[in-house]
């Protein structure tokens, strides 16, 4: 587990020593950002706040607590996040938020960089850091989003340009994927949207102020990545209907290269059927040249055959 802490100093954001043990942070640090792989250890790192603990398994298994719990001295929010190394697979972000203290649990798949967007002098932008550190948590939420919207958008033009070019090198699986995935993105941008309105909620009942102004206003940038991933589900699924549409012209082309082989060899059929016949008595076969006139007969019938239903566009 990789732990990194901050405190605030004069307005302006600095980094703690990050040995700075759990029951000495409140009143050294303000903001702690604990990256981890096994969330079963944080109950025994997380000890001192016993207030905490007793909803450890909000911290534990954060998959089937996406509800904030708003307690008198604590909020404990899940946020569901993608994956770092396959943005369509899901991971978890716990927020734990106390009077002068905010924690941060983000998994290792999540590489998340809190910091990045933080101005120098916080007291420019917030008159309390706690809300800072929130707007910063949600620029990374929307930048993520952000660019795992772009590499969705591009492996769906890779594949509906496959699909003009060469549309047999596409499978049915991968276009089902593809859409599939898109919709579990949508989901996950859907979810944090959700679950960052209800924890504002919760907050602004209890404080009303600039700073959650601002945050609130970030917030309603999820509006247009939520209309951006809209326009990206619109256009998988017009992708998907494009595949489909394209293969059943080509299964079609197909039952009627068939169908006009049918009709050329029914007469062919039928002429040879009835000279296969085992009658005594058949003039025909009498003759020097019939076996060469019924194969001109034949040829002439499926040529013309041929030529009526290339003219009739059978073969486009």
């Amino acid at each position: 587990m990789e732990v990194k802490l901050y405190r605030f100093r004069n307005g302006k954001a600095e980094t703690a020593d990050n040995t700075i043990p759990p029951h000495q942070w409140q009143g050294k640090i303000n903001w702690a950002e604990l990256y981890i792989s096994d969330r079963e250890k944080l109950p025994d790192f997380l000890s001192p706040f016993s207030s905490i603990l007793d909803s450890k398994e909000l911290i534990t298994d954060p998959e089937n607590y996406t509800i904030p719990k708003v307690e008198n001295n604590f909020i404990i929010q899940n946020f569901i996040i993608s994956k770092d190394d396959d943005i369509y697979q899901s991971d978890f972000l716990t927020v734990i938020i106390l009077m002068d203290l905010v924690i941060f649990i983000i998994p290792e798949t999540g590489k998340l960089n809190i910091r990045q967007n933080q101005p120098v002098n916080l007291q420019e932008f917030f008159n309390n850091p706690k809300y800072l550190f929130l707007y910063s948590i949600i620029t990374n939420i929307l930048t993520q989003n952000i660019t795992n919207l772009s590499k969705a958008r591009k492996k769906l033009n890779k594949m509906e340009k496959a699909l003009l070019d060469n549309p047999d090198q596409l499978r049915s699986s991968e276009v089902m994927k593809i859409r599939n995935n898109i919709r579990f993105l949508a989901d996950i941008i859907e979810d944090q949207y959700v679950g960052l309105s209800i924890l504002f909620s919760f907050i602004e009942t209890k404080d009303k102020n600039e700073d959650i102004r601002k945050v609130k206003e970030l917030l309603y940038s999820f509006k247009e990545v939520n209309r951006l991933m809209n326009r990206l589900e619109e256009k998988a699924e017009s992708f998907t209907t494009q595949f489909m549409l394209i293969h059943q012209e080509e299964s079609a082309h197909k039952i009627n290269i068939l169908t006009i082989l049918q009709a050329i060899f029914i007469p062919l059929t039928f002429i040879a059927g009835v000279y296969g016949m085992n009658f005594k008595y058949m003039p025909e076969l009498n003759l020097q040249y019939s076996y060469f006139v019924i194969l001109g007969i034949f040829i002439v019938l499926a040529g013309s055959l041929l030529i009526f239903f290339k003219k009739n566009g059978w073969f486009d």
